[in-house]
C-alpha cells in the first residue's frame, strides 16, 4: 500500500495530464508565478491571473541551497483556494525529500531539477504514485543525456534557460535545440521554457514551440498587472497564428 501521503490527491493523475493535455492543445499557455507580487495580498493575485484566463499557477520553492533565495514551503501551496492547476518546481537540494509534503498540499505538477535529486527515476515515479505529473527540470549547462534515460517517466520537462551558476547570461538556442530533439523523442511530451521570460521576448519563445512558458516578475513589474497578461497572451497568439 502506498504511503499515507500519496491518498491525499483531490484529482488522479490520468485527470490531471488531460486537462493539461486540453490546456496546451492550441497555443503555449503561460505560467504564472505569484510571489514576485503583492505577498500580503496573494488571494487578490491569483484572482488576477483567474480573471486573466490563466490556467497556471508557478510556484517556485527555494531553500537556499542552490539558489540564493528563500521562496515558500508546503504549507504556503496548502492555504493557497484556487482552481488553478498548481504547478510546482523544486528548486533545492535533495528535492526528493519535499515530494511527499507538496503533492499531499496540493501540488498538481511538481519539477524536480535532475541536478539535484538523488534517484531521478524514484522520484519520478514517487511523484506519479501520488496522483501529480511528474516533470524533470533541466539546466541549461547540464548535458541533454542525463535527461533522456527518464523521458518515459515524465508528462513534463522544464527547460530551464538560466542556472544558478550561470548569472545573467541566457541561454535561449540550447533551449531551442532540446525542444526540437525532445519533441522528436517524444511527441506528447509537455515542454516548459523557464527563466528569463519578459514581455519582449515572450513571442519569440512561442515561436519555439513550448507548450508552457513560466513567468513571473514581467507580469508583476510594479505596472497594470491584468495588461501585462494579455500582452503577453496576444503576443503568444500572433506568434502562433
Amino acid at each position: 500500500m502506498p504511503p499515507k501521503f500519496f491518498q491525499l490527491s483531490a484529482m488522479t493523475h490520468s485527470a490531471r495530464l488531460d486537462r493539461l493535455k486540453d490546456i496546451t492543445n492550441r497555443v503555449p499557455q503561460l505560467s504564472i508565478g505569484t510571489l514576485t507580487g503583492d505577498m500580503m495580498h496573494q488571494a487578490n493575485d491569483i484572482r488576477i491571473l483567474e480573471q486573466g484566463d490563466v490556467h497556471l499557477l508557478h510556484l517556485d520553492v527555494m531553500d537556499g541551497t542552490v539558489w540564493p533565495k528563500i521562496s515558500v514551503g508546503s504549507g504556503f501551496l496548502a492555504g493557497l483556494k484556487t482552481s488553478l492547476l498548481k504547478d510546482v518546481h523544486l528548486l533545492t537540494s535533495h528535492t526528493e525529500k519535499h515530494i511527499a509534503d507538496f503533492a499531499a498540499a496540493g501540488a498538481d505538477i511538481i519539477t524536480i531539477q535532475i541536478e539535484q535529486t538523488t534517484d531521478t527515476a524514484t522520484s519520478l515515479q514517487d511523484i506519479r504514485i501520488a496522483g501529480c505529473l511528474s516533470s524533470a527540470g533541466i539546466y541549461p549547462t547540464t548535458p541533454i543525456d542525463e535527461l533522456l534515460p527518464h523521458l518515459d517517466l515524465c508528462d513534463v520537462v522544464f527547460l530551464l534557460s538560466i542556472g544558478p551558476d550561470t548569472g545573467k547570461e541566457t541561454f535561449f538556442d540550447t533551449v531551442a535545440d532540446r525542444i526540437t530533439q525532445l519533441r522528436e523523442l517524444k511527441p506528447d511530451l509537455v515542454i516548459a521554457i523557464d527563466g528569463a521570460v519578459k514581455k519582449d521576448n515572450v513571442g519569440d519563445l512561442a515561436k519555439l514551440n513550448p507548450d508552457l512558458i513560466v513567468t513571473g516578475s514581467a507580469v508583476f513589474d510594479g505596472g497594470d498587472v491584468p495588461a501585462n497578461i494579455l500582452l503577453m497572451r496576444e503576443r503568444i497568439e500572433t506568434a502562433n497564428s
